[in-house]
């Protein structure tokens, strides 16, 4: 409510200010209005490029989207959102080393907790795409020592999978999980870690409730279809795989769509021979 006080009393003061000089001359007026609004399209440009950059993204066009986020980085002032947007971007087309500094920066400059919460994320992601692991897990980490947030419980529980203690990273996992087991992420580290353990069964029953929540990316489809394969549903894992095929990627990620493509070759091979052996015993 604070944070509104301030832009009304501005917005009112204009009010006034514009109604004064309309009363002394109708031109000036007029005048001054127009100046209110040249000035007003100058300072908003940064938002207005990153509406562009939003726009072209949504429909795929990541080099455009990055183009327009850079001219609203470009633009001064830049909202801290934008910033993080750009970062965010140049992770997504490879260039982490440029994300690290633009996040970098903001972790002095942002006054909003929650911003600052997401920077600290996407600096951790950035370190990692460069392959500073130790420093990712160890930012998040003082990170959730401070302020408790399922944007942190999610990113450092993928983490701690990936940097290899699958045990910690489950007794990790099951802590955010219990914080909001609701979150797509943090369900999606569960179910993913009960994989890794080769605990097919729990695996399979998170990924199940994961799957009421259409995820975006091919990753949870993938290792749905390997916990499949494990208790011997390769019908149903071939299926899982073949949406994880059209799905894209995360850009932190340990597969590649070529890896998804065989290992959907070798389902339904298997499924295949199965069914081939039937034949040949009937």
């Amino acid at each position: 409510m604070k944070a509104l006080i301030k832009p009304l009393l501005v917005i009112v003061g204009m009010i006034i200010i514009v109604i004064i000089v309309f009363n002394v001359n109708i031109w000036a007026g007029f005048g001054l209005i127009a100046a209110i609004l040249i000035f007003a399209a100058y300072t908003s440009r940064a938002s207005l490029y990153a509406l562009r950059g939003s726009r072209e993204f949504a429909k795929g066009e990541t080099p455009q989207a990055l183009e327009w986020y850079k001219k609203a980085y470009n633009s001064k002032p830049c909202p801290d959102k934008h910033r993080i947007g750009y970062g965010y971007l140049l992770m997504r087309t490879g260039d982490a080393k440029q994300a690290e500094q633009v996040f970098g920066p903001l972790l002095k400059a942002s006054k909003s907790r929650d911003t600052l919460v997401q920077a600290q994320c996407n600096l951790a992601t950035a370190y990692w795409l460069q392959g500073k692991q130790d420093e990712a897990v160890a930012l998040l980490t003082d990170v959730l020592k401070e302020y408790k947030n399922t944007l942190v419980y999610g990113n450092l529980g993928y983490f701690k999978i990936l940097h290899g203690d699958p045990e910690e990273a489950l007794t990790f996992n099951l802590e955010a999980y219990a914080y909001n087991g609701d979150d797509l992420t943090i369900m999606d580290n569960v179910a993913l870690n009960y994989y890794e353990l080769g605990q097919w069964t729990l695996a399979e029953e998170t990924y199940q409730k994961l799957m009421l929540k259409s995820p975006k990316f091919a990753e949870p489809y993938y290792y749905y279809a390997q916990t499949l394969k494990q208790l011997g549903k390769t019908d149903e894992a071939i299926e899982q795989i073949n949406l994880a095929a059209t799905k894209t990627l995360s850009f932190v990620t340990p597969l590649t769509k070529e890896q998804i493509e065989q290992d959907a070759l070798r389902l339904r091979a298997l499924d295949a021979d199965a069914s081939s052996m039937e034949a040949n015993n009937s």
